[in-house]
């Protein structure tokens, strides 16, 4: 079985040591190497420079004239010979003088053996009545070397000889060498340093990186933007100048942002009816923000403060379809109130079920028979209505519930006739509606569970038009009191004890909402009577 091969990690400080030391050492031997061959030649140069001044300045000397022309030679030598020798000794960088006259006689020479021997080397060729000298190579008695000759003339002009500026190869091989150790032990140091830089600059960039190595910090960036690109909530991060860091895929989809790399851009320039300044500059974290666009789409924010050593350095905002939360919201109220009705229908079908067994009991079959066939039919005819009529089926679950709570209170339940939801007709959220009819269906059996006697009866109408629903909630209650209807919708008021007094005052805000109107009749001792009007256009349904 074939093992899967995994790919080692490479540690950072390996990488850049290695990488620095590559480019560090291609770029000191170039260098050197320029550097040693201009320096090289620069100072092969000098030698030579110098080996003509010296040449020129001894044969320009006034006391070598005398040497050559004097005929007392001997009296001559004895001021010439520690002359030369004192210049040699000053002299680190020349090897060998030595002055020969006309006939290639040595007049003088570093090696004094030589004193006074036949010049048997090279013979300069001097043009006659021009001072002349040049550089070059040869072999003399001291082995190989380089030469510099300077003419020597009189006060009229007369040749009587050449002065020889000699210094040996090994020497200047020895200089040479130097320059080139020298450059080495340089290369060598910034090796050194560069070796040392870059494990300070790999612990550093580990320590910006906290503490992973760049395999392991990419993978989990990897691992970490194909988790935010495949969510359904859109991500966005902000610094604090509200910048744009980072944006994944839905939240581009969301706000319509057709741009690949938003990224750098201020929100406001994006979407004007997003902003996050708010919670930049106050820290605080918002949830549940709704945001609607003309051509965007409608959305939920969650905003959240991105802090780090306690000081705000951007923000994180999570933002959600709404009409995919709104749906699942009305999904989750439909299973809700679908529980509520099956809840309420086991007791009442119970409470039924006591009733035929008691017939059953007494003998009356026919009673018993009769009684079954009325309650199913009264059933099925108003959950048939419902379930035919009413296309929202949150709207429709939430009347079914109340129905088979109504039947546990003893409540006779109607559906209006004429009553139809169309969903094509009008498009207001579900979730809304719910809260409209079933605060007002829940004051209205409150109000007769209160009553001792009959009848009681709770009748609810739905119809739509295009663009247009009424909604109408019928009660045989106690009803409410002319002196206090007027206060019905305010937070908090109610007839019912503390802690109530909300569902109204809830229902009126929704209803505001969408700029509808809701109106109350009631008669005391008789019922009351609500009735909502809504329509979809010009009404404001941001939140």
């Amino acid at each position: 079985m074939n093992r899967r091969k995994v790919r080692p990690i490479k540690k950072i400080q390996k990488e850049i040591l290695r990488i620095l030391i590559f480019l560090v050492s291609i770029m000191t031997i170039l260098i050197a190497v320029f550097s040693i061959f201009v320096n090289v030649r620069s100072e092969s140069i000098a030698l030579d420079q110098n080996l003509q001044n010296i040449a020129r300045t001894i044969a320009q000397s006034q006391i070598i004239q005398d040497e050559l022309t004097d005929e007392n030679a001997e009296r001559s030598a004895s001021a010439v010979r520690p002359y030369l020798d004192s210049l040699k000794e000053s002299l680190s960088n020349i090897d060998v003088i030595s002055i020969v006259d006309i006939n290639q006689i040595r007049k003088y020479h570093t090696n004094s053996d030589l004193i006074g021997s036949v010049y048997d080397g090279t013979i300069p060729q001097f043009t006659y009545g021009e001072q002349v000298l040049y550089v070059t190579s040869d072999t003399g008695p001291s082995g190989s070397q380089r030469r510099a000759y300077a003419a020597i003339y009189d006060a009229d002009g007369n040749y009587h000889g050449f002065v020889l500026a000699v210094m040996l190869n090994q020497n200047i091989h020895r200089i040479i060498l130097n320059t080139v150790v020298i450059h080495l032990v340089c290369a060598v140091a910034v090796i050194i340093c560069a070796v040392i830089l870059s494990r300070n600059l790999s612990r550093k960039i580990k320590r910006l990186l906290l503490g992973y190595e760049p395999d392991i910090f990419s993978a989990m960036f990897t691992v970490r933007d194909n988790i935010l690109e495949s969510l359904e909530e859109g991500i966005l991060a902000v610094d604090t100048d509200e910048k744009i860091i980072y944006m994944n895929h839905a939240a581009r989809n969301m706000l319509h942002i057709q741009a690949k790399n938003p990224e750098g851009r201020r929100i406001g320039d994006i979407s004007p009816d997003l902003s996050m300044k708010h919670t930049l500059t106050s820290g605080e974290k918002s949830f549940g923000v709704s945001v609607y666009q003309k051509q965007c789409t409608d959305i939920l924010l969650d905003q959240i403060p991105v802090l780090e050593q306690n000081s705000i350095v951007g923000a994180l905002c999570i933002m959600r379809d709404r009409t995919e939360y709104t749906k699942m919201m009305e999904d989750l109220s439909g299973v809700r109130y679908l529980v509520e009705s099956m809840r309420a229908n086991n007791h009442d079908f119970i409470n039924k079920l006591h009733v035929i067994l008691g017939l059953i009991q007494m003998g009356d079959t026919k009673a018993a028979s009769e009684y079954i066939t009325h309650i199913t039919a009264i059933q099925q005819t108003l959950i048939h209505n419902i379930v035919k009529n009413i296309e929202d089926p949150s709207i429709a679950a939430l009347l079914i519930g109340k129905y088979a709570r109504a039947a546990e209170l003893n409540i006779r339940f109607n559906l209006k006739k004429g009553s139809r939801f169309s969903k094509n007709d009008v498009s207001f959220m579900s979730g809304d509606l719910v809260t409209i009819i079933g605060n007002l269906l829940n004051n209205a059996m409150d109000s007769m569970n209160r009553m001792t006697g009959l009848p009681k009866e709770l009748s609810v109408g739905i119809f739509t038009q295009p663009h247009a629903l009424l909604i109408s909630v019928d009660d045989t209650g106690t009803g409410i009191p002319p002196e206090i209807q007027d206060a019905i919708f305010e937070n908090g008021f109610s007839t019912k004890g503390e802690g109530r007094g909300t569902g109204l005052h809830i229902v009126q805000g929704l209803i505001q909402k969408y700029g509808g109107t809701i109106t109350v009749e009631s008669e005391p001792d008789a019922g009351t009577s609500f009735t909502v009007t809504l329509t979809d256009e010009g009404g404001n349904q941001d939140v």
